[in-house]
């Protein structure tokens, strides 16, 4: 009885494992799919296209486009929440270290930043939930910016002083991330050295008028 109890259990983790590997699938080609275009220009057709199998099985794994988006976009801004969280917060060099930390992981994860973009620039969300979710992530988000910046932000602006440190790093990688004239070592060379400069007048600079 006991092993017959240990096969059946067995067989279910491993449809589980099946179930997820496939679901991660799905979510890791659509990632590059809304990384290279506007959430309204994708369908799922060109998901499960990227992907290798039938468009009706997409929707086994998610509702709809919007749903998968949403699932991906969580993903990625999970991880950069996860690593902004183990960083040492306890002095101003702290805002040196966040900015190059933001600039390696968005490198390595560049496909997450383009994702944002297109969200930001054409994302037309008809779900309440899926508008609850990003908003409560970006909340977070700006939670972990706001912990590296209290050493050194005016604390009444400082949300806002971490809307500019979010947007500042952005421009560098959405201006040099994939220049022309800069590749791969050379780009995050040049990054790495103007997000250091900037965290260094940000640290040092005076603060905004209240």
């Amino acid at each position: 009885m006991g092993r017959q109890m240990k096969k059946k259990t067995d067989f279910s983790d491993l449809k589980r494992q099946e179930r997820d590997n496939r679901r991660n699938l799905i979510m890791d080609a659509a990632q590059r799919v809304f990384a290279a275009n506007p959430f309204d220009k994708v369908n799922m057709r060109q998901i499960a296209k990227e992907v290798g199998i039938s468009p009706g099985s997409l929707y086994i794994y998610f509702e709809n486009q919007e749903a998968l988006f949403i699932e991906v976009s969580l993903q990625g801004a999970d991880k950069l929440i996860k690593m902004l969280r183990g960083l040492d917060k306890g002095d101003p060099s702290c805002v040196a270290k966040a900015a190059l930390a933001y600039i390696d992981f968005i490198t390595e994860n560049y496909e997450y930043l383009c994702m944002m973009q297109h969200s930001m620039l054409y994302g037309k969300f008809t779900s309440a939930d899926s508008l609850e979710k990003l908003i409560r992530t970006y909340r977070e988000l700006f939670t972990e910016f706001d912990a590296v910046l209290k050493n050194v932000a005016p604390e009444a602006k400082l949300r806002t002083y971490s809307h500019l440190f979010f947007a500042s790093l952005n421009g560098i990688l959405f201006s040099y991330g994939r220049f022309p004239e800069r590749g791969g070592d050379e780009a995050l060379v040049h990054m790495r050295e103007l997000a250091a400069m900037f965290a260094d007048l940000f640290t040092k600079g005076k603060p905004l008028a209240p």
